[in-house]
Order: C-alpha cells, then sequence, then structure tokens
C-alpha cells in the first residue's frame, strides 16, 4: 500500500517546465531551439488537461520563440489579436484547405512574403472534432491566410490510435513544416531541430513503460495492435495531413 502511495504521488507531481506529471516528465530531454518564425499554438481546454499525452507543451518547450493560448472561441481574445495587428508578422494558420500554401511545394514567388516578414504561424492543437470547432468559431483565425505540407511520415505516436496511419501529432507536424520551411529558404536550421522529436520519442517511450508496469496504480495491462506497438489508450486525436 505504501508503495502505491508513493507511486501515485510520484505520477501526480506535476514538473512545471513540461507540465507533465513526475514519471512521464522529459525535461532531461529538452533541447530548446530557436527559430525565425514565431509559433503559436491555439490549445482546446479539453487538450491542455491532457499532461501525459498532449504535445502542444512539449512543442512550446521545445521552441524559444513559441507560446500557448488557451480557448476555443479568439474572436475576442487580445492576446491572438495583438499578435495578428503587429506589423513585424505575416500571420498564417497551420491548417489544411484548398487555398492553403502547400510549403513543401511552394515556389519562390509563394514564399517571398515570408521572407519580407516574420512569420506568424498560429497551430491549432485539439483533435480533429475540436480543431474544426475552434476555426468554426475564431473568425480572426479562420480569415487567416493557410499554410500546409506534404509528407508521408508516419507518425511515431504509439500510444494514440490516429485518424489515419498519415496523421501527425502537434509536434511532429511543426517539425515537419520549419524543416519545409528551412528547404524554401524561410527558416535557417542546423539539425537541432531533431531534438523535438527525441523528447516527443522519450515521452512516448516513458508513457508506455508506466503503462504496462504492473507496480503502477492505474495499471490496465497492455493492449496489443497487431500493425503497431502496444496501445496504452484510444482515443480520438486531431492530425494534421496536410494537402
Amino acid at each position: 500500500m505504501k508503495k502505491d502511495l508513493e507511486n501515485n504521488f510520484e505520477q501526480r507531481k506535476k514538473c512545471f517546465t513540461c507540465y507533465r506529471p513526475g514519471k512521464f516528465c522529459v525535461c532531461e530531454h529538452l533541447k530548446p531551439i530557436s527559430i525565425n518564425s514565431k509559433i503559436v499554438i491555439l490549445i482546446h481546454p479539453m487538450e491542455a488537461k491532457k499532461e501525459k499525452l498532449g504535445t502542444g507543451r512539449i512543442t512550446k518547450a521545445s521552441i524559444n520563440n513559441s507560446e500557448i493560448i488557451m480557448g476555443i472561441d479568439f474572436t475576442e481574445d487580445r492576446r491572438v489579436n495583438a499578435l495578428i495587428a503587429d506589423p513585424q508578422y505575416h500571420a498564417m494558420v497551420l491548417y489544411p484547405g484548398d487555398d492553403a500554401l502547400n510549403i513543401t511545394h511552394a515556389t519562390d514567388s509563394d514564399v517571398e512574403i515570408l521572407k519580407e516578414k516574420k512569420p506568424l504561424i498560429f497551430v491549432i492543437d485539439g483533435t480533429w472534432p475540436c480543431a474544426k470547432k475552434m476555426m468554426t468559431l475564431s473568425h480572426n483565425i479562420n480569415t487567416l491566410p493557410r499554410i500546409s505540407f506534404e509528407t508521408d511520415r508516419i507518425s511515431q505516436f504509439l500510444i494514440k490510435h490516429q485518424p489515419h496511419k498519415l496523421a501527425l501529432s502537434t509536434i511532429e507536424s511543426v517539425h515537419v513544416l520549419i524543416q519545409d520551411m528551412a528547404k524554401k529558404g524561410v527558416e535557417t536550421l542546423n539539425g537541432d531541430e531533431d531534438a523535438m522529436i527525441a523528447t516527443f520519442k522519450a515521452m512516448v517511450t516513458k508513457q508506455i513503460e508506466v503503462a504496462s508496469d504492473p507496480n503502477t496504480p492505474s495499471y490496465r495491462g497492455k493492449k496489443m495492435d497487431k500493425d503497431r506497438e502496444p496501445l496504452i489508450r484510444a482515443k480520438k486525436h486531431r492530425s494534421f495531413i496536410l494537402k
């Protein structure tokens, strides 16, 4: 009983850098990078509560020039509107759409504006139903130019069922985005951005190890998927298959 109480306390003790409970802390793997673009993660309140599984906060901790704003309807959000109105930025939202700038296949003329002004990229963090609601309600966000990418990368989010095999988590999406922006001369990277994925993989590994440990109070046994690694929880998850 005493050991169970100690384990439970360790799990619930929160780290205020990565905002994850004790056993799930990944700060030892964090190596924050600085990029030219500003990344603003618009996180749904439901997603913000998922401290064990959400990747929005790890994305924020991995990029110096980033911040998180929580909400559902950002139409009247003072901080969001101040950022959009800031003349130093060219504001865009990472979201699929027919008119989205596909950065993967963008031409020099397509990205000219992103070289003239600092890119301000809003990233919506929530399940697809939540993300769609946030876009619908937030008139200041849904009227922004959209940016997207194409990738054949398979998500390493092995502890969640994805709606599609090419669906990516928030941190994976941002990683692909800034790498594609670097290929177009919008960002300058030297490989340090890969620390984001190393941290993400460490998070996944920790989650699998803790959830698979019979000594963990919340242990329910491993659920096996015939095509993938052990899946600890099965929930809908947002994706960025951006085309």
